[in-house]
């Protein structure tokens, strides 16, 4: 009898501090997490490589080109002022917290950063899972739901996640898993990217 997939907890944070620093062509990558999407849409954990989805935050350090092929990148300033991409011969300017989705089957070029970029950065295969990723500005009045195929990451400010009437404080960059069931809320004073994944 095959195991079930593990699913990722609704309500559950992984901070960014768990994750170790790799190589990337641009610079450094902490991924955050990478998975599946079931048929009833909640997120099932699966590696890297296998998986149709994955999150990371990336540094960018130098001018340069990356390539995922037959995939889809949604990509967010998280720090820094200004990033200028080549897509597929058309420029495209990235700006603070303004997510840019790229659908290209062509290498991606940058320009030199005036300064060290962070980046969050969001690969889907399209075929498979289809995402999206939104800003949302917290606040203590209005509570931000997530909900199954959501994930949220505190990018700056002050958030508090309630979960089952408990509430706990959310340093900069965790990460909360989303969920119908758990009904995980956030509130606070900053901004979230709330990424979404749905079947295609």
């Amino acid at each position: 009898m095959s195991e079930a997939p593990q699913q990722f907890l609704p309500g559950s944070i992984t901070p960014l501090a768990q994750s170790s620093k790799k190589q990337w062509e641009l610079g450094q990558i902490r991924q955050i997490c990478a998975g599946e999407l079931t048929d009833g849409g909640q997120l099932t954990a699966a590696s890297q490589d296998s998986g149709s989805w994955q999150l990371s935050i990336r540094s960018i350090e130098k001018a340069g080109s990356f390539h995922n092929a037959g995939t889809s990148q949604v990509l967010t300033l998280l720090a820094g002022d200004f990033l200028q991409l080549d897509v597929d011969g058309q420029a495209q300017g990235l700006e603070p917290l303004r997510p840019l989705k790229i659908e290209a089957t062509l290498p991606v070029s940058t320009s030199q950063p005036a300064q060290e970029l962070l980046v969050l950065h969001l690969l889907t295969r399209p075929e498979r899972v289809r995402g999206t990723v939104r800003i949302v500005e917290l606040s203590k009045k209005r509570e931000q739901y997530l909900f199954d195929g959501q994930l949220g990451i505190m990018l700056q400010g002050n958030g508090v996640l309630t979960l089952h009437g408990e509430e706990r404080k959310l340093e900069l960059r965790d990460t909360v898993i989303g969920g119908d069931t758990a009904e995980p809320t956030i509130s606070g004073r900053g901004f979230m990217a709330v990424v979404s994944l749905d079947l295609p």
